[in-house]
């Protein structure tokens, strides 16, 4: 007999955002002459960028000639995109390697995925109000959650307590639904904390593309330290889809600094230079078309730099 997972039962009937699009749809045909500000899931509203549409057939044309024809990826992605990756972190600060990157269908489902990798005795440690994505797939699990509170008195920022013991971190930075990012020396509180507590820090970079501030970090590997106790999970499709919302593809980039350490019991996850590479059956890589389009896209990186970022020109 089959047997469901229990932990199931413990979600909400249904995702949050499309509770609030049921809502919503609800109110706008009742008010059909009221104006609706939509603060719910994020959805882009212009069509593709000429540069983008150019990468795009770039590289399905290039599907259609034997010579440059690909087949199955790299299990980790293609060497190109991870240069492209390697100098874009660079451009503000961060010195990654090539294999030091994995590349995966999309930050949302590695929030679920990358909990595969823990035990489900760990305790979870999620800030409130955050992307209910952190919260369901840890519930499915079973695990222990906790929740550390986002208020206005803190600028919806909430720090470290030492007398709260957890064994996963998530922190999300721009947060997402409030846009409260941390300063550098509140990630490098975090990263105390972290290291003190033999913690693993998840750090959602998804919006770090809309920082518009230097001051504030855009990875939390700007923090020394860091390297020894977080993964990054940061997403390419916000460089291409802001400050003009632009839909290149649903799915997105995800860089990981991974290293599994042998332990006692082996039961310690330590981050580090990657020894034991991501497996694809749980993380699935991208297809060789989308690749070419995040590793050429120069001419809308300018642009996004130049409106949101800086007025330099970032070059990939």
């Amino acid at each position: 007999m089959a047997l469901v997972n229990e932990n199931y039962t413990n979600l909400k009937e249904t995702y949050l955002f499309a509770d609030i699009a049921r809502k919503v749809n609800a109110f706008a045909a009742a008010n059909p002459d009221k104006k609706i500000i939509r603060l719910g899931i994020g959805d882009v509203t212009l069509p593709l960028a000429a540069c983008v549409v150019e990468a795009m057939e770039k590289a399905v044309k290039e599907m259609g000639v034997q010579a440059t024809f690909r087949g199955y990826g790299p299990e980790q992605g293609y060497g190109f995109l991870h240069e492209a990756l390697v100098k874009y972190y660079a451009s503000f600060g961060v010195e990654l390697a090539s294999d030091e990157i994995f590349i995966s269908d999309g930050a949302k489902s590695d929030c679920g995925n990358i909990t595969d990798i823990f035990d489900n005795a760990n305790t979870i440690l999620i800030p409130d109000p955050v992307y209910p994505v952190y919260l369901d797939t840890n519930i499915m699990c079973g695990r222990k959650v906790i929740y550390m509170q986002g208020t206005p008195e803190n600028n919806f920022l909430p720090m470290p307590d030492d007398n709260v013991k957890a064994d996963v971190v998530y922190l999300c930075s721009p947060n997402n639904p409030t846009g409260a990012a941390y300063t550098k020396e509140q990630l490098e509180a975090w990263v105390a904390y972290a290291r003190k507590s033999d913690a693993v820090i998840l750090y959602d970079a998804a919006y770090e593309a809309f920082v518009s501030d230097p001051t504030i970090p855009r990875s939390i590997f700007c923090v020394e330290g860091a390297k020894e106790c977080a993964i990054e999970l940061c997403s390419c499709l916000k460089l291409q889809a802001s400050p003009v919302p632009v839909a290149v593809t649903p799915l997105c980039p995800t860089l990981w600094y991974v290293k599994l350490l042998p332990a006692k019991k082996c039961t310690l996850i330590k981050c580090g230079s990657v020894v034991k590479p991501l497996n694809s059956t749980a993380f699935p890589t991208l297809s060789n078309v989308v690749q070419k389009l995040y590793s050429v896209k120069k001419a809308l990186l300018n642009v996004v730099k130049t409106l949101l970022i800086t007025k330099k020109t970032l070059a990939l």
